[in-house]
């Protein structure tokens, strides 16, 4: 086994001899000298800080570096480090002596120690080079400019910006414009933009035939239009933008669909040889050789350049080009190549012969479309025109094709000849929705089926420049005429007249727009003449007969009527014909206007007609309002049913209506007051009286005409006073718009009458009103009622004239009535242009006027609420207590006016139930008894925005009734002289007003309770209802006044001990502490037991336990705090907050004027301690304090010392707020004493600026009493001192400490002075 052994090893070691003599004969070898390193610049250092004497290498590997692409050792690498390695190795390495100066004479050498390792850990180890090859030694040392430049280098070569070419173009830019140069076309396209490392070599442009265009040359555009030559690509700079010419295919080509860019680019090429030493103490290096290596680039762009376009052709009218021609034929040519176009199924091949070129023919539309004809300009040839009238065009027209678009060329041509025609006809009216209407326009519709064409009309072409008769004609078949071979071009010197019959006919309104329209109208003048003799109409004194006017007033025509008593009419006796022309001048229609090119007639030059329109007038009358008034109020009583109540009584416009029984027998009764008609006064002017206004309405029923009423006649009862006519009437019942009149007229017994010149203009279906006014006086109301009388009145049109819609006089005659014919009483004489008005009775009223409200108590709290507001909500709610024996006083606003009063009664209502007469009042509640003082009560609160509205509003009561506010407000200055006198509180402060005078904002009593206006109704109504002679309530309620305590005032006062010392005989300080207000201690307290005040212990007390050795002699000082807190309720001196319930002004403070003391005379007092206190004798507060104080049995005051003091009398407290002053007193104990000491306090006098009585009452307090009774008055906790009930040895425990301490002290100093020593 050993010799096997030996044997393997032996051949191993034979082996790797001749790997390693077969390595050493293979490989290149080469000796290399220090010098050489220092002088060949060839050559780098591998290994810093490596020695290097001169020594054989060996060639490891040469590796080839193009760009980013290493090759070598049979490795091919793309790699960044290979480009920033070349770009390293393509500077220089210079000259100089290793080892000095590294940095700063050899950078490349500097950037190799530092980089190639990192090159050989990225890509030399793919190449077989060992890592060992370098060291790192100080690699991180080495910094030079050259890395960041090969870094650089490095990325713009990963980027692609050294070896690639990119597309700037905006392609949303490129154009294609075609251009002639010689005899070629040629397609301009562009511009495009690329980007590129050095230079272009070649541009080919690819179509959508995938061959390649001819390029005839590169261009720049100087400026708009403007190109210059590139003399070869090579002049093409990166980012340049360019345009490429190139030759106008043949092949068909639409598009361009590609680019190829070929150009040049320089890379950076190294060759690296790896020396090895063969000493392994010897420098590795490298031996490096560069260039610049150009190579070809090239790159291929996607694009979608359109380069055909289409035409259009469209034949139209010269004058309307809305006219497309149909059949129209046409040639097209390419101006520039003169080639014709042939084209089949939208493929275009060019032609040399027109021949063998396709003629194109427009469609109905007048349309040709040839679509992918290559950019240019062609020509359109004309070659037929099968329309008539119409001329070929021989010039042919010319358009320019662009790219991707359809260009449109319009040929227009011209017509010649035309026709004219029509109808005339009778417009009728038809029923459409079940209304009956007239269109204007010949069968416009379903339902227009009634209109006639009229025959036998004459019609004439004009020529309105000589006035001579062109054409003339008939209408016949059915209303028709046709006029032939008119010229276009004199069209506009024409126009159309017709003839026909002008009181039976007059032309529809004119629709020039509309085929079944008329298009002709009368002559206004003329028919202004005609309608003038027409001007007026007016009766007779026959009933039968009439009379025209013309506007200068002179008489014209004589009427004749024939009268139907049973149905109430007077109808016209109508004879002869009157002709009148119309023509299409009138309507402004212009047959030339009316031409449109292509047509070969106009049509629908018509006439309507329709019957003439004759007016009706109608008229009706009620009595409209009664006014009564009454010192200086007024209410008016509505009554007009017959106008607004028409679905009992039916339209009175309507003869049928007028003349029934419901209509014609109406009547109406007023009732008035007793009060108001017995009410009598030196000022006649305020005494009752009645105004009567009547209103008369004319109608006018016609369908489209106006009239004018020009006067009215007016019978009326003989009672009245005829006092105003006019057209309107205001809302206080008087007649505006004055009209004039005749004047009162005698009649007869029962009538008077006046003429109205109404003069009143009436649209169709209008209607226009006249009031006329009358007056009763009081003699007169009252002889009407007592004698019971019923008031009459009757009212006829006495004239009237007629107007067209446009206002101009209309010859017409009312339908069914004949002016000034009626007589006033017999009904039978009536028409519909006569009305008689319901009649008017006066009665006395069954009712008189009253007034009711409470007074109340509006609820607050019942606790005291300091610092909040007391305030009731202002109204009575149900629930509130009622207050009795308030004295109620309702008073006319007038010197000696007049007075009603009542008293409420138990639950705080009353009622004035007298029958006042209307007039302005105000109503006062006197209030205030010893339940409800009026120091301590109030009016409640009235909304402020309410008031000022109802202090401007009269009828203010009237106004939200059942929600029962408050209504009337305190006297203020009475109030300010009740708190006057309780502005300063001693136990002596008296009052001396008792009462409150509170009233309401004035009230407006009218005639009525609702407003000024009532509505009535006729007695027909009232029987039905049962209260025909009812007169409506009239009740004022719920005038109420509520009343609110007022803010309650509170002054406290609190006595307590604030701090306790007890210093013993030997000035031992056993005891000193101090008590807040909430009985917490601070401080010492030895011997002392404290108890606040409480339920049990009353008063509380501060209580000392000493044993009597240390009684002896030890004094007991004491010091009270006596704090005066404000716990009233919030409260302001303003006006508005009394009032209103607003908060401003500034709040109600309280100043505690002076304060009394009662001070247990074993307590010692010292001036010096408590100097704002003064000891004052019995004598000298006898004048402070109420008398009880010092008289009361029960009083102590003869064991107290009394103590004074004013140190608060600068506190103005609002509530909440405190004042405080101190009191120190002392007692010197001895062995024997065993007391009990109090000290009592009172408020004796204090000042305020407002509000109520206090609760308590100040310097009433009897000193002596166990406890208090009102806030005012305190009693401190009493201080007990008593002998200990057993050893009090807290004292011993701090004293054996102390002793022990001393003692080890000693012994420790003992201990150490020994030590020492």
């Amino acid at each position: 086994m050993s010799k096997i052994k030996k044997l393997a090893v032996l051949c191993f070691m034979i082996l790797l001899g001749s790997f390693v003599i077969t390595n050493s004969v293979n490989a290149e070898s080469k000796y290399f000298s220090y010098a050489d390193l220092c002088y060949n610049e060839t050559l780098l250092c591998a290994q810093h800080h490596q020695g290097m004497h001169g020594s054989t290498y060996k060639l490891v590997t040469e590796i080839n570096i193009t760009g980013n692409k290493s090759t070598g050792n049979g490795a091919t690498v793309e790699s960044w480090h290979n480009a920033k390695l070349a770009s390293i190795l393509s500077h220089r390495r210079g000259q100089g002596n290793y080892g000095v100066n590294d940095v700063e004479d050899l950078p490349v050498q500097n950037a190799i120690w530092k980089y190639l390792g990192t090159w050989i850990s990225e890509v030399g180890y793919k190449h077989r080079i060992a890592q060992y090859f370098v060291n790192n030694s100080g690699k991180a040392n080495f910094n030079t400019s050259i890395e960041a430049e090969a870094e650089e280098y490095a990325n713009n070569y990963k980027n692609g910006n050294l070896t690639q070419i990119t597309d700037k173009t905006d392609k949303s830019k490129i154009k294609v414009t075609q251009y002639t140069e010689g005899n070629e076309q040629y397609l301009r396209v562009g511009p495009f933009k690329y980007e590129f490392p050095e230079k272009l070599s070649e541009i080919n442009v690819i179509t959508d035939k995938n061959s390649k265009m001819k390029i005839k040359c590169f261009e720049k555009c100087i400026k708009e239009n403007q190109y210059s030559k590139y003399s070869n690509i090579n002049q093409i700079k990166s980012g340049d933008e360019f345009y490429i010419s190139v030759k106008m295919p043949t092949d068909g080509t639409s598009q361009i669909k590609k680019i190829t860019v070929k150009g040049k680019a320089n890379v950076k090429h190294v060759t690296i040889k790896f020396w090895e030493s063969l000493n392994m103490s010897e420098q590795n290096l490298l031996q490096y050789n560069y260039k610049d290596e150009e190579i070809d680039i090239n790159q291929t762009f996607d694009y979608d350049i359109r380069i055909l376009g289409n035409l259009k052709v469209i034949k139209v009218n010269k004058d309307n080009t809305k006219i497309k021609l149909q059949g129209v034929g046409f040639y097209i040519q390419n101006k520039d190549t003169k080639k014709w176009v042939k084209a089949k199924n939208d493929i275009v091949s060019y032609t040399d012969k027109k021949e063998d070129a396709t003629e194109f023919i427009t469609d109905k539309n007048g349309e040709i479309t040839i679509k992918n004809l290559v950019v240019g300009t062609y020509v359109a040839y004309e070659t037929k025109n099968p329309n008539y009238g119409y001329e070929i065009i021989k010039e042919g027209q010319e358009k320019s094709i662009t790219v991707d678009k359809t260009e449109e060329l319009q040929i227009p041509n011209k017509q010649k000849y035309i026709k004219l025609s029509g109808y005339v006809w009778v417009d009728e009216d038809y029923a459409e929705n079940k209304k009956s209407k007239r269109n204007h326009l010949y069968k416009d519709n379903d339902y227009d089926s009634n209109d006639i064409l009229l025959d036998g009309i004459t019609v004439r072409l004009i020529d309105k420049t000589t006035g001579k008769v062109v054409k003339e004609a008939k209408t016949s078949n059915g209303g028709k005429y046709l006029f032939t071979d008119v010229l276009v071009d004199d069209l506009e010197k024409y126009y159309i007249e017709f003839e026909y019959d002008g009181l039976t006919y007059t032309n529809v309104i004119p629709h020039i727009d509309r085929d079944n329209g008329s298009k002709a109208a009368e002559n206004s003048s003329v028919r202004d003449e005609f309608n003038k003799r027409f001007s007026v109409i007016e009766g007779s004194t026959e009933s039968n007969k009439g009379i025209t006017k013309d506007s200068a007033g002179n008489p014209k025509y004589d009427l004749n009527y024939n009268i139907d008593k049973n149905k109430h009419t007077s109808t016209l006796n109508n004879t002869g014909l009157y002709p009148i022309t119309a023509n299409t001048n009138e309507t402004g229609y212009v047959i030339k206007d009316h031409f449109t090119p292509g047509q070969e007639e106009i049509k629908y030059i018509n006439l309507g007609l329709y019957e003439r329109e004759q007016p009706d007038i109608a008229l009706i009358k009620d009595l409209y309002n009664v006014n009564v008034a009454i010192n200086g109020y007024n209410h008016i009583y509505e009554y007009a049913n017959r106008f607004n109540n028409q679905d009992r009584y039916g339209n009175g416009f309507n003869v049928g209506v007028k003349f029934g029984n419901k209509y014609g027998n109406m009547s109406y009764t007023r009732a008035i007051y007793k009060a108001d008609k017995e009410y009598t006064s030196s000022d006649k002017s305020k005494e009752l009286k009645v105004y009567v206004t009547y209103k008369i309405s004319m109608k006018n029923e016609s369908s489209n005409l106006q009239v004018q009423v020009n006067s009215i006649v007016d019978y009326y009862d003989s009672n009245y006073t005829l006092i105003k006519t006019g057209t309107g009437i205001d809302e206080k019942g008087n007649v505006t718009g004055d009209i004039s009149n005749s004047g009162s007229q005698s009649y007869n017994d029962k009538y008077k009458k006046v003429i109205i010149n109404t003069n009143s203009k009436i649209e169709h279906n209008k209607s226009a009103d006249v009031y006329v006014q009358f007056e009763l006086n009081r003699d007169a109301v009252l002889k009407i009622l007592n004698n019971a009388e019923n008031l009459d009145n009757v009212v006829e049109i006495n004239s009237y004239s007629v107007f067209d819609t446009d206002g101009k006089v209309y010859a017409g005659i009312d339908k069914d009535s004949n002016p000034g014919n009626a007589v006033p009483g017999k009904k039978i004489t009536y028409e519909d242009d006569t009305d008689s008005a319901p009649g008017l009775k006066l009665e006395v009223a069954d009712k008189v006027r009253e007034m009711t409200g409470k007074v109340f108590l509006d609820s607050t709290s019942n606790e005291l609420k300091t610092g909040e507001v007391r305030q009731g909500d202002g109204m009575y709610t149900d629930g509130e207590k009622g207050i009795k024996g308030v004295k109620v006083t309702l008073k006319e606003n007038i010197e000696n006016g007049k007075v009603y009063e009542t008293t409420t009664n138990g639950k705080g209502d009353f009622k004035i139930e007298e029958g006042y007469i209307p007039g302005d009042y105000t109503l006062t509640y006197t209030w205030g008894d010893k339940e409800y003082t009026v120091q301590n009560y109030k009016g409640t609160v009235y909304e402020k925005d309410r008031y000022d509205a109802n202090v401007t509003n009269k009828e203010w009561y009237k106004t939200d009734v059942n929600t029962r506010y408050t209504d009337a407000i305190d006297n203020y200055n009475t109030r300010k002289k009740i708190d006057a006198e309780i502005a300063k509180v001693t136990n002596k402060t008296a009052t001396t007003i008792d009462k409150m005078d509170s009233t309401t904002p004035t009230m407006g009593i009218s005639v009525q309770y609702t407003t000024t206006t009532t509505a009535e109704v006729a007695d027909d109504i009232k029987e039905e209802r049962g209260d025909k002679f009812n007169c409506p309530d009239f009740k004022i309620e719920n005038i109420d006044f509520g009343i609110v305590e007022r803010a309650r005032q509170d002054l406290a006062l609190r006595k307590r001990v604030n701090t306790f010392k007890v210093t013993l005989a030997n000035g031992q300080v056993i005891a000193d502490m101090t008590i807040d207000e909430k009985g917490n201690i601070t401080g010492e307290r030895n011997h002392v037991t404290y108890m606040g005040p409480s339920s049990s212990t009353g008063n509380g007390f501060v209580k000392l336990e000493l044993d009597n050795e240390l009684i002896q002699g030890a004094t007991v000082e004491v010091e009270y705090e006596i704090k005066v807190t404000n716990n009233s309720e919030l409260d302001y001196v303003s006006e508005d907050f009394y009032k209103y319930g607003i908060k401003s002004g500034n709040e109600v403070t309280i100043t505690p004027t002076s304060i009394i003391d009662y001070l247990d005379k074993n307590w010692g007092f010292e001036d010096e301690k408590n100097k704002e206190w003064t000891v004052k004798s019995l004598d000298e507060i006898k004048n402070i304090v109420a008398k009880e104080v010092y008289e009361n049995e029960d009083s102590t005051i003869a064991d107290k010392t009394i103590l004074y003091t004013e140190s608060l009398k600068g506190q103005k407290l609002k509530p909440t707020e405190s004042a405080t002053v101190n009191l120190n007193v002392s007692k010197v104990l001895s062995n024997s004493d065993e007391i009990s000491l109090d000290n009592e306090s009172e408020i004796t006098e204090l000042t305020k600026d407002g509000g109520s009585r206090l609760i308590s009452t100040p310097g009433n307090y009897i000193p002596g009493q166990e406890e208090t009774k009102e806030s005012d008055e305190s009693i401190a906790e009493t201080v007990i001192v008593t002998p200990s009930t057993g050893a009090n040895l807290e004292f011993i425990v701090p004293i054996m400490i102390g002793v022990i301490a001393l003692v080890i002290l000693g012994a420790g100093v003992v201990i150490i002075k020994k030590k020492t020593l």
